[in-house]
């Protein structure tokens, strides 16, 4: 027995060597297998991103002719506050025509329309149009046409029963080449309005 332990004692560091020897091959291969995955891993990705297609910029959009339509709408409904006709004639071109919220009315033009904006000044005080938003329409492309779009609300009081109404309000202008109304279309309740104007408790 003695002599099998000192053989066994004897070999023990040849045992060590061998196993540190398989150990550090073992790591090694480790080491190469993970960084061989890594790098494939990288052409991989890299491969990836060159074959995406450029990223392009949206082209710019033009909107000078919508500005300047757009001045002309918020100077047309301010004269509806100011109620002032006369400022409003130059601002509308000769042919306009006028879509009014009530059911039924028909299309009207100039001389209609300039009676429709007298009605309304006659009979209500203190016209403002309040909360609006404004935006440029578009044609079937998607890009701005040179028309204008706005919501927002309408209030003022009647003259003859002191009575403050408001109204949610939707318009659209279309304009000719020196940027004049060619186009209008109001949409509100404007039966209810008139409604409300004249309701006495």
């Amino acid at each position: 027995m003695k002599k099998i332990k000192d053989f066994l004692i004897g070999f023990t560091p040849f045992l060590i060597v061998i196993h540190l020897i398989f150990f550090f091959k073992f790591t090694e291969k480790l080491f190469i297998m993970k960084s061989f995955k890594t790098l494939s891993l990288i052409v991989v990705a890299g491969l990836l991103f060159s074959c995406q297609p450029a990223v392009q910029s949206e082209p710019e959009v033009d909107l000078t002719t919508y500005n300047l339509n757009l001045a002309t709408a918020q100077k047309f409904f301010a004269t509806f506050s100011s109620e002032d006709l006369e400022v409003q004639k130059p601002l509308l071109c000769p042919g306009v025509t006028h879509y009014a919220p009530f059911l039924g009315s028909e299309p009207a033009k100039m001389d209609a329309m300039l009676a429709n904006s007298k009605g309304w000044m006659d009979n209500f005080d203190d016209i403002s149009y309040g909360d609006s938003k404004w935006f440029p329409g578009t044609d079937d492309s998607g890009k701005p046409n040179g028309s204008v779009m706005t919501s927002g609300s309408w209030t003022a009081t009647s003259v003859a029963t002191g009575n403050v109404v408001t109204v949610s309000a939707f318009h659209t202008f279309v304009f000719n080449a020196e940027n004049q109304i060619h186009e209008v279309r109001d949409y509100f309740d404007a039966t209810g309005v008139m409604a409300a104007a004249m309701k006495v408790d």
